[in-house]
């Protein structure tokens, strides 16, 4: 019985864990004869309930949830540990191949406090690897690797030397993600000596593979070459198409580095029919890319755009997958967050309430003394409280910022502006109008995931938008930007997008409704450590606009107002917002702290 595989063993060593002592897969349909003869609720049948579960795995997972309840009631009836442990494991693996993290956690957890109450060391040791796969996904990097340190010593005191490798794989390739490409090195080396001594070749293609990519990384591009062409050959050896395709695809690529072209086209190719085989849309994607370069270097301009165009096709569908599955992620890790913070508020809760029944029993002379440490414990405990509140609103915030930073509104606007221009016949203006608005679009979505970025990219970022707005208002609007001498804009760091709320209040209800051209100006200026923006119009101001444009302005404003606080609280800072009403028109002055990249 394999282990749920959620990640390709290319990118996680992440295989072969056992379930249950059965060395063979039983059929279906023999388990189900079996099932239908044990009727007792008996162990036996509890065992063959959490066999059947284990093979509809990957077939029918939702279907399998049954087993694993009924095989978990007989379990805790006959007061079989072992059996709820497997059954609590089986159906964190079940959780797991549907995606659902947070239930395949809590299943782990029980199934490794029970397995930890009977000693059961390698059923523990399993957990923990299961555990440490969890974190990995998640990014946790430092929970993962504790987990995978504690799986690699319960492996070698047993002896069990597959897990061992596969420890030390999963450890390499943390070290690999957060590249520290030497010590993953120096793991991998230590599982391929292992698993040669197996004979084991899909964990040795595995690992070759993994270490051609480190050597790649750091930039020994012939040792990676030889150790690329060596998984080639021993995935073609077991039939691993997966294995095969993605060295060939770096083969290529490096060979595209060193100029040898003809080598470079003949693995691109190989790699393109192979990831059509098996639908590998990520490498089908880097074979067009590699075999683009290498009809561009042979002068072959029409097939070099044809392959081109199929790698972009092809890597955007894999960015559009990999952003939902970063938003869900985010989302899946704030739910664990605050239900990790809910579950520790009610074991201090607890806590509490067992410490005061057993301290009320101690002799009244200590009464002061005791009142003293309860109310510590709780000052404690609310401070703690707080910093998982906090922490939980920057999750949720930034949360908020990633959805929100395209406004629906302007989407609308703008396209209705686009049709505007058709209908009138002014196509050219129209045409203009949708390049600086596509440009702007896809520059937003790109750094919608970043938490800073330079002064120069935030500006331009805002010069196109006026511009935008500015055709939108038949060039009504009128703005100019002023950066200080002393700010160098390619290096100061800013969170982007944070003047986007005021400018856009500052057309829609200050300037819009306006008689006459509206002008806003817009200062950036250095303070001390801190940077201070300042941008004025001479709109209608606030005291014109109407109760519904307020509220509706607002919400930017808001998510402005919670980002700034939150860069104070990580940074110890005062910055700030401030709105100041003029004659005509409105000025906003805006304070961060001054952030530096070199």
């Amino acid at each position: 019985m394999l282990q749920p595989i959620k990640r390709n063993c290319l990118d996680l060593f992440i295989i072969l864990i056992p379930l249950l002592s059965h060395s063979q897969q039983v059929p279906l349909d023999s388990l189900g004869n079996k099932l239908e003869n044990f009727t007792l609720q008996d162990t036996l049948r509890a065992g063959l309930l959490i066999e059947m579960a284990g093979e509809m795995t990957y077939s029918s997972p939702n279907e399998a949830f049954p087993y694993i309840e009924e095989a978990l009631n007989i379990s805790e009836k006959t007061n079989w540990i072992k059996g709820e442990a497997l059954a609590n494991r089986q159906k964190g693996n079940l959780y797991y191949v549907l995606g659902d993290n947070l239930n395949a956690l809590d299943a782990y957890q029980k199934a490794l406090v029970l397995s930890q109450n009977m000693a059961n060391r390698q059923l523990e040791s399993s957990l923990l690897g299961n555990i440490g796969n969890i974190h990995a996904d998640l990014k946790e990097y430092d929970k993962a690797l504790k987990k995978y340190h504690a799986y690699l010593s319960t492996a070698q005191s047993l002896n069990n030397r597959p897990d061992e490798i596969k420890a030390l794989s999963n450890i390499a390739i943390i070290y690999n993600d957060t590249e520290k490409f030497e010590e993953g090195v120096s793991y991998l080396e230590k599982a391929l000596t292992l698993a040669k001594l197996e004979e084991n070749n899909l964990f040795i293609a595995a690992i070759t593979n993994n270490l051609a990519l480190a050597y790649k990384k750091l930039g020994q591009n012939e040792k990676a070459l030889a150790h690329y062409q060596e998984a080639v050959d021993l995935a073609q050896q077991i039939d691993n198409k997966y294995i095969e395709a993605s060295a060939l695809n770096s083969i290529g690529k490096i060979n595209v580095l060193l100029k040898n072209y003809g080598v470079a086209k003949a693995s691109a190719s190989q790699a393109l029919a192979l990831s059509q085989e098996i639908g590998a849309v990520e490498w089908e994607s880097d074979s067009w890319e590699v075999l683009s370069q290498v009809y561009e270097y042979n002068g072959n301009m029409a097939e070099a755009l044809d392959a081109y165009k199929e790698h972009v096709q092809l890597r955007d569908s894999v960015l559009n997958e990999e952003k939902r599955s970063e938003l869900t992620r985010k989302e899946m890790q704030f739910q664990m967050e605050r239900q990790q913070a809910v579950a520790q508020e009610e074991i201090k809760r607890q806590e509490l309430v067992k410490n005061g029944y057993l301290l009320g029993a101690i002799l009244l002379a200590l009464i002061s003394i005791i009142g003293y440490f309860l109310y510590k414990r709780r000052r404690d405990a609310l401070e703690k409280r707080k910093l998982a509140e906090f922490n939980a609103k920057v999750a949720e915030t930034e949360l908020k910022a990633l959805r929100s930073q395209m406004n629906p509104h302007f989407i609308f606007n703008s396209l209705n502006s686009i049709s505007d221009f058709i209908s009138k016949n002014d196509i050219q203006q129209a045409d203009d109008y949708l390049v600086k608005f596509s440009k702007l679009t896809r520059s937003i979505l790109e750094n919608s995931e970043k938490k800073w970025i330079t002064l120069e990219e935030d500006l331009e970022l805002m010069e196109l938008y006026m511009q935008i707005e500015s055709l939108r208002l038949e060039n009504k609007l009128n703005y100019h930007i002023s950066v200080d001498d002393s700010i160098e804009p390619d290096n100061t760091l800013v969170p982007p997008l944070i003047l986007q709320p005021f400018i856009e209040n500052s057309i829609w209800h200050g300037i819009a409704p306006k008689q006459g051209d509206g002008q806003i100006a817009l200062l950036i200026k250095k303070d001390g450590n801190m940077l201070e923006y300042i941008v004025e119009d001479n709109g209608i101001g606030r005291s014109a606009t109407h109760t519904h444009a307020k509220k509706k302005g607002s919400f930017g404003v808001k998510i402005t107002s919670n980002r700034i606080e939150i860069i104070n609280h990580l940074n110890d800072t005062n910055g700030s917002i401030n709105l100041l009403d003029k004659t005509e028109g409105l000025r906003v002055e805006i304070r961060l702290p001054l952030e530096l990249q070199f």
